[in-house]
Order: structure tokens, then C-alpha cells, then sequence
């Protein structure tokens, strides 16, 4: 796939022009629709509306198509356009041939049409022409050879409109739902057009779904070439079913082949409607609305207001069923155009409602101040340039990434002072020292698609990984994204690894094949593979080789929580080959520190600046803290004392890893990949005061896998000796304009420290976090995604939305809790909104009557939207593949019971 960008400077020429007339008629747009055409000077940036052009293969139009592109200039001052009279200004539509059964449906299809058309061109009438057959056009026709299927001659049917064109028309366009050709040489054409007599003609047949396979039903049976003049073929013609795909094309394609009408050309500068496309691939990725270069030509041409313009797409889309019985029959299938309807709300918003929204809040703010905080590009645009003002250090530091597994806010004690507990004095000595985050939260809420997006920098959605991987899953995070580990790599930087990676262990998709020079660690979680002396967990699972009725007792017994596994042991991975299988639980934790030791030694004496990243097992189940073998074997599973005491071993190894690096050029953070898992009971951690009431008190967990606080707001501490201010606390706890944290944050922080400059050819969620590690500015996020990790409805949907104290829920429920109750799944419509300042429990939604939710909650929908419009919009979005084999599951000796190897290979 290739990117085309051009400059900003080449994008204002296309769009301004040099000439001195043209920028004068330029200056005569108003300061709102100025701003909307200038959002494409710089494509493809966080919150863009303008996208730039992609080429994904040598058989789409730009390389095959070769052309100059066609800027506002040109399109001016080209002496042979067609120019709009007030004799002839109306667009006249044509169809030709049938169009499904004749009835209400095919009437309203072809009525969607024309409305849709009098939106786009706005201001000019849309009018259809009575229907003909195909054998009152007089065209000739042939089945094609190789498919079967009927085709008709385009230059007949051109010639037809031009005899059937109205004096008043501007242009007359068919349409048809059979196949055309332009010569007996051609296989087919999607249309043709003569535009300096302003007449085409279109086909929508290969919109059909189903017309590139064997079974289309338009094919015909009997192999014969019926002859020229006898139409009686087209009896009973097979036509495609009216479906929202088919109008969302039909409505792309008559306004490109319209836009033609006009003069406009191609577009090369930006993704537009008015895009080339070679095959019906590229004709989807094209958007359904203009460029700004070519929203100028189009209107400059017809002479409609912009924000006007908007209106009456949006009304399009949002219209309301009719009071018709055929209307309300077949309701107007929009849903294909729910992207296109966020985009076109985002141009009224830069338009209208942010104008008029500081010029509401004037009273209370100043006018930078007002503006600032509702422009969203422009928020971002301000926090990426302060980030850039930030002294640095002078030589590349070294970065220690701590990731604790499934760990809870209230497991710190300096998070929950009036506890007492003594559990993590290495930790509480960190924070002191360095800057405790009280509002940092993970970017999901279960293991892959949280470490995916630590070390992307971007959503599940984005990134694609929403849930996670399995022990057979044959691929993991996709090999399009760019990790931490790889740019930091190429700068220079050794690099490793050490734990639970969870991202895919299959061929490439390994952590050695992802930017790391050095690994050791499990694959997945700690609890995917038995061993000989297993660890703490619920159910209590039995060690490896345990016999087949013991295995099946445990199964019944344990029906209600997650399997144990049984058949293959748990693997220790060195770079890509097995170390051990199965591993020992209870030295695993010494195994890691002596592994962690050794790397920041060794790098010190290399003078090399080092990548450590620490994904540790605690505390994950099984827990395997510090005591004998023989009390392992023997537990208890009702011990109270064993979280404790996995916490206090997790502590010890941080405060080790904290007293080797204790220099001033070493940043080292700590932090969660997502909340405790509740249902572990006496084997999990604790949410603090984060208890998600509203959730627990109907049944089910508000920890992990959920969109509660307790499900993703994390510990977190940022540690540096020298550099980091001591006894810092960032975003105080829910400030009215507090500022929050997300762990996709580390990647374009860790970036900007070391002097690397990410890839330009995608788009990040995280933002630099420099300023607030190195002065203890409380500039963060200002809203926060929440997606489904596993709970309720799709993997990956944004389920919930956090702006200031504010927060939104569309869907809950379906985690299972302790004692095994998971709450049934609810959709809100409206959503649940809770004040966190006033009730952090998340136990009492506020009232949906009132002003303060009507005006939150629409905002926080905005903001959702936005969101979504903007992945939707994202040509940098990968795909996860998450099949099972069960090759790709590790196995050191297949010919032994549970993979067992004892030695290196």
C-alpha cells in the first residue's frame, strides 16, 4: 500500500491558487467555511476530516490511469467545462430496463436516488424521466461469452439520451441494473459519458454482492445468442435486490459520474467521492462526499451555501419514516451511511457549533480559553507542541517498563494509606520519590488487547487486537503495526523482554520477531498449561499427568468457573526456542529477576542505552508466592494470606530491579495491563473505592474484562531519580477539568524521550506525556475510550466514555463474578451517566431529565462519535487473525505426555 501525501503548501495552491483573482473569490467564503476547507491542508493527522489518497495495489486507477491532477485553477479556467445556465440547470435521470419487480419498493429505491442527488447538488433540481425498456432505447445487446450474462451497448444508449435530452436539462444520466459494454473488445464498463454533451450512462448490476460468484443469478442457463432486435430476452430479466450496500454505491456512483458533468476531473490530492476506481474494491474505499479542492469546483459551479449543503445530506440520512403505506413499508436502509453521517456532523461542528458554543461560554471564560477547550484538533495540536517544548535529556535514557498482571488500584498502599497493610513498601518508596499517577487507566481491560496497545500506541479497534489469544491461536498482533520495541530498536536501543507476551507466539509473530533482541518468558497467561506443582487458583487445578478421572471430577466440580488446562504443560520460551515445559511456578520469579539483572549489567558495560519491559505473572493466577514446595502442593485453597504474599514478592522484585538501575539516566514505570479478576474470589485483587455498585448490587463483576474503574484504572508510578520531581501525584484525583492517563500513553512518550519520531503513515490514540513526567503539568487526555474486553456485546466496541468527572455507559454486564453471578447484559439507550467526583462507587446514575445529563451526555456522544467516525475513516487499521490450529500450539517433545521436555533443546 502506498500513501500519497503532498505538502500543505502544494494542497493550499490546489485549493487557493496563486493567482490573485482566484485567491480574492477564495477570500469571499466566511471564516467558518475557510476553516472547513482548511482541514485538508494537513490529512491524515489525529481527529483529520481529510484523508490522504492510498493506492493499495498496481490494478487501482492512479497507476493504471496515468494523469495530471486537476486543481481549483485549472477546473476555473478551463474554457470547455459546462457551465450552468438559468435555461438549462436541471439534472435529469433515466432508467433503463427493470429495476427489480415494479411496485412500491423499486419506486422508492429510484426516489432515494433522486433526493439524495438534489442534496448533494444543492440548489439545483433532480427530476426523473419516465422509465423505459431496453428495447425502446433501440440499443444493441450480446451475452457475454464468458460470464452469461446480458450486456448492452453504451454508445447506443448514449446516443438514445441525447435524442430523449430535455432543452432545459444540464445533463441527463441513466441508469440500469444490466451490464454494459463500449465495444465487442471490452469486457465491460461500469459506464461511459460524454461530457461536453452532458449525457452518461451507468450500470448497477456489478453492485450486486453476489455477481462475482458462480451462482449469480443472473447468468443465463442455456448457452445461445439471441438475435439483434428480439428484447424478448430481457423478459423476466434478473435484477438485484434493493439493499442498503446497493444504495450506498448507486448514490456513490451517480454523484462521481455527475461531478463529471461539471468538468471536475479525477481527484489525485485527497480520499474524495471523485476518486478514480478500476474494480468495485477500490469504488468502496472511496468516501461518499468531496474533497475540499473539488467541494470548491463543485461549489463554485452551482453557488450553494457549504453549511446549507450539509443540512440537507444530513436530513437525507436522518429522515424520518413517512407517512405513506409504501413508505413506511421499506424504511430507507442508511446504515451503510452511518460513517458518512459522523463526518458530516464533524463539518457542522467546525462550522457552526464550536463558534457558537464559545460564544455561549464568553461570560464565564475568555475567549482563547472558551475555544480552546472545545476545539478537539485542536486541544491535541496544543498538548503534541508543549510535548515538544520540553526539555529533554541530553543522551538517550534507558526505559524499564513494570507491567503488572490482572493487579487492582487498592493493591498499592500508597493508594490506600488507611489499609496498613505493609504489602508494597518498594513501591509506596517509588511513588514518594518519583510521580504516583491516582488517574491512570489501562487501554482495555483483560491481557492481548491491552499489552497490544502499550506497545502500539492505539485502540483495539485501530490496532486489532480486541480480545484475547489462545494457545493454538495461529497468528497475533498483526505484522502491519509498528511496536515500541522496534523503533526503539532501529534508534539504537537493546532490547528485551522478560514474561507474559500474549500477542501471539506462532512463526512472525513472536516477541523476537517483533523488536526485541532478547526474550524469556511464558507465551500467554500463567494459567494456560499446567505444571507439576500448580499454583494458587479457582478452581484448584491439578498437575500435569494427573489421571483422566481426577481431570473429569475436577471439570464437574468446576463447571461454573474456567477450565483447567490439562493436556500440554506450560511453557518457558528463550528468544523462540523452549526452555522448559513444563515450567516451575514457584522459581519462575527468580528466574525473571536474575534474566533482568544480567540484561541491565550488560548493557551498562556495552554503553548501550536499554528497552526493559517486565511483564510479570503476579499477579495473575496462579499465584505462586514464596513458600516451600511441599506447602505448594498441599494449600489450602481458602487461604487468605496468599495474595499478600504474591503482592510483597512482587514487590521485592521491582525494589531490586529499582536499587541496580538507580541512576539518573534510567525512567522506570509501573503499572497494570487492566483490573483485578473478581471472579477468583480470595485470589484477586482489590478496585479500592472503585466498586462499580451500580453493576454488583444486579449481579456480576465491575473488575476485569468490564468498562467499571475497577476494570481498568490501574496503579501506576513513574520513577526517576534527578529528573522526575519527588512526591508528585498527577491528575488529583477528579478535578473538574482533570486530566487523565492511558497506558497507550508510554509508546509516544518512551518515543519523544529517546529522540524517535513515530511512523507518519498511521494514526496513534496515546499522546506524549513528557511535560507531566518531567514538570508535573496536568495535561492529559480529556476524554477516555473504554472498549469491551470480553464482557458484554462485540469485543472491542467503545462501551463507555469518560470526559472530566463525567462518565457514559452504552452497555454492561456479563462478567462473572465471585460465587459466579455475571449480571445480565444491558443495553442503554439513553446511556448511564455518573458524577465520579461525587460518586467514585459508580452507584447512582444521574437522572436523565435533567439539563446537566441532557447537556453531558449529548457531549460525550460527540465525542464518541468522533471516535468511531475516525477508525471508521482510518486506512491504517489492521486486522487480527484469531483461528485455532492446534500445530501452533508450543510443544517441546510431541511424542510425551503434556509436551515434556527436561532439558534445553
Amino acid at each position: 500500500m502506498k500513501v500519497i501525501h503532498h505538502s500543505a503548501e502544494t494542497l493550499k495552491t490546489a485549493l487557493v491558487s496563486n493567482s490573485k483573482d482566484l485567491a480574492e473569490l477564495y477570500s469571499q467564503y466566511t471564516k467558518e467555511e475557510r476553516r472547513l476547507l482548511e482541514e485538508g491542508l494537513h490529512p491524515g493527522q489525529p481527529s483529520s476530516l481529510f484523508q490522504p489518497v492510498t493506492v493499495h495495489s498496481d490494478s487501482d486507477w492512479i497507476p493504471s490511469h496515468p494523469e495530471d491532477p486537476q486543481d481549483f485553477e485549472s477546473f476555473y479556467r478551463n474554457p470547455h467545462r459546462n457551465v450552468l445556465s438559468a435555461s438549462c440547470g436541471t439534472i435529469y435521470i433515466q432508467t433503463i430496463g427493470a429495476f427489480g419487480e415494479a411496485g412500491p419498493q423499486t419506486e422508492q429505491y429510484v426516489e432515494w436516488l433522486r433526493e439524495y442527488c438534489q442534496a448533494f447538488f444543492y440548489g439545483l433540481p433532480v427530476r426523473w424521466l419516465p422509465a423505459v425498456t431496453v428495447e425502446q432505447t433501440g440499443c444493441s445487446f450480446r451475452i457475454n461469452h464468458g460470464s452469461q450474462i446480458l450486456q448492452l451497448l453504451t454508445g447506443d444508449l448514449l446516443e438514445f439520451l441525447w435524442n430523449r435530452k430535455p432543452k432545459e436539462a444540464f445533463c441527463i444520466v441513466g441508469i440500469t441494473m444490466i451490464d454494459l459494454y463500449p465495444k465487442d473488445s471490452w469486457n465491460f464498463v461500469f459506464g461511459q459519458a460524454s461530457l461536453n454533451r452532458g449525457i452518461g450512462v451507468f450500470s448497477f448490476a456489478r453492485y450486486d454482492d453476489s455477481f462475482y460468484s458462480k451462482s449469480y443469478a443472473g447468468r443465463l442457463k442455456k448457452q445461445h445468442q439471441p438475435k439483434q432486435g428480439d428484447y424478448s430476452v430481457f423478459d423476466g430479466q434478473y435484477t438485484p435486490p434493493i439493499t442498503s450496500t446497493l444504495l450506498l454505491r448507486s448514490c456513490k456512483t451517480m454523484t462521481h459520474e455527475i461531478g463529471h458533468m461539471f468538468g471536475i476531473r479525477h481527484c489525485q490530492w485527497l480520499s474524495c467521492v471523485m476518486q478514480g476506481s478500476n474494480h468495485l474494491e477500490e469504488s468502496d474505499r472511496r468516501p461518499l462526499d468531496l474533497c475540499p479542492i473539488c467541494l470548491r469546483k463543485l461549489q463554485v459551479s452551482v453557488g450553494f451555501n457549504i453549511a446549507e449543503r450539509y443540512k440537507a445530506l444530513l436530513q437525507w440520512m436522518e429522515e424520518e419514516p413517512r407517512a405513506t403505506q409504501a413508505e413506511a413499508a421499506f424504511p430507507k436502509p442508511t446504515e451503510p451511511f452511518r460513517t458518512a453521517k459522523l463526518w458530516l456532523q464533524r463539518c457542522q461542528d467546525i462550522m457552526q457549533v464550536s463558534e457558537r458554543l464559545c460564544h455561549k461560554m464568553l461570560e464565564g471564560f475568555t475567549p482563547l480559553l472558551a475555544c480552546g477547550m472545545l476545539l478537539f484538533g485542536l486541544f491535541f495540536h496544543l498538548v503534541s507542541e508543549r510535548a515538544a517544548q520540553v526539555q529533554k535529556p541530553d543522551k538517550k535514557p534507558n526505559f524499564i517498563i513494570i507491567l503488572a498482571d490482572d493487579i487492582g488500584w487498592g493493591d498499592l498502599d500508597v493508594n490506600m494509606p488507611e489499609q496498613r497493610a505493609n504489602n508494597t513498601p518498594n513501591l509506596d518508596l517509588m511513588a514518594q520519590q518519583g510521580l504516583r499517577f491516582s488517574d491512570f487507566h489501562s487501554p482495555a481491560s483483560t491481557c492481548s488487547p491491552s499489552r497490544a496497545s502499550i506497545l502500539t500506541g492505539r485502540y483495539g479497534l485501530r490496532n486489532g487486537v480486541t480480545h484475547n489469544f489462545a494457545v493454538g491461536s495461529v497468528g497475533g498482533l498483526p505484522l502491519s503495526e509498528v511496536t515500541l520495541p522496534q523503533l526503539l530498536q532501529q534508534a539504537g536501543y537493546y532490547t528485551a523482554m522478560i514474561g507474559k507476551w500474549h500477542l501471539g507466539h506462532n512463526g512472525p509473530y513472536g516477541p523476537t520477531k517483533r523488536g526485541f533482541d532478547y526474550y524469556l518468558g511464558v507465551p500467554y497467561s500463567n494459567d494456560m498449561g499446567c505444571t507439576d506443582i500448580p499454583g494458587y487458583d479457582l478452581p484448584q487445578c491439578l498437575a500435569c499427568g494427573s489421571s483422566e478421572p481426577q481431570i473429569f471430577r475436577l471439570r464437574r466440580s468446576a463447571h461454573k468457573h474456567r477450565s483447567c488446562y490439562s493436556k500440554v504443560g506450560l511453557p518457558l520460551i528463550e528468544n523462540s526456542s523452549i526452555a522448559e515445559q513444563p515450567l516451575n511456578l514457584w522459581t519462575l520469579t527468580q528466574q525473571y529477576q536474575s534474566a533482568a539483572l544480567r540484561i541491565m549489567h550488560d548493557a551498562r558495560e556495552r554503553g548501550q542505552p536499554y528497552f526493559l519491559y517486565l511483564a510479570l505473572a503476579h499477579m495473575h493466577v496462579p499465584l505462586a508466592p514464596p513458600l516451600t514446595p511441599t506447602t505448594g502442593a498441599t494449600h489450602s485453597p481458602s487461604d487468605s494470606q496468599v495474595y499478600a504474599a504474591s503482592l510483597r514478592e512482587l514487590d521485592r522484585f521491582v525494589g531490586s530491579i529499582r536499587t541496580v538501575s538507580h541512576t539518573e539516566d534510567t525512567l522506570i514505570w509501573f503499572t497494570g495491563d487492566n483490573g483485578p479478576w473478581e471472579q477468583k474470589c480470595q485470589y484477586a485483587g482489590s478496585t479500592g473505592p472503585f466498586k462499580g455498585k451500580w453493576q454488583t448490587k444486579r449481579g456480576g463483576s465491575s473488575a476485569k474484562t468490564t468498562t467499571w474503574e475497577g476494570g481498568h484504572r490501574v496503579p501506576t508510578v513513574a520513577y526517576w531519580p534527578g529528573v522526575i520531581p519527588a512526591n508528585s501525584t498527577s491528575s488529583a484525583l477528579l478535578r473538574c477539568l482533570c486530566f487523565l492517563q492511558l497506558g497507550m500513553d508510554i509508546f509516544p512518550t518512551l518515543l519523544s524521550l529517546a529522540g524517535v519520531t513515530p511512523p507518519s503513515d498511521r494514526r496513534y490514540d496515546g499522546i506524549d506525556a513528557t511535560s507531566v513526567l518531567l514538570h508535573g503539568e496536568q495535561t492529559g487526555h480529556k476524554v477516555l475510550f473504554h472498549p469491551n474486553s470480553g464482557a458484554a456485546g462485540r469485543f472491542g466496541d467503545l462501551q463507555a466514555v469518560r470526559a472530566g468527572k463525567y462518565k457514559a455507559f452504552y452497555m454492561t454486564g456479563a462478567a462473572e463474578a465471585c460465587g459466579g453471578g455475571s449480571g445480565a447484559q444491558e443495553l442503554h439507550d439513553p446511556p448511564l451517566l455518573f458524577d465520579l467526583e461525587h460518586d467514585e462507587t459508580e452507584e447512582t446514575p444521574l437522572n436523565v431529565w435533567t439539563p446537566e445529563y441532557q447537556a453531558t451526555a449529548e457531549r460525550l456522544a460527540l465525542w464518541r462519535e468522533r471516535l468511531l467516525w475516525d477508525i471508521a475513516t482510518d486506512q491504517s487499521v489492521s486486522a487480527a487473525d484469531y483461528t485455532t490450529d492446534s500445530s501452533a500450539v508450543p510443544c517441546c517433545e510431541p511424542t510425551r505426555p503434556v509436551c515434556r521436555c527436561l532439558s534445553l533443546p
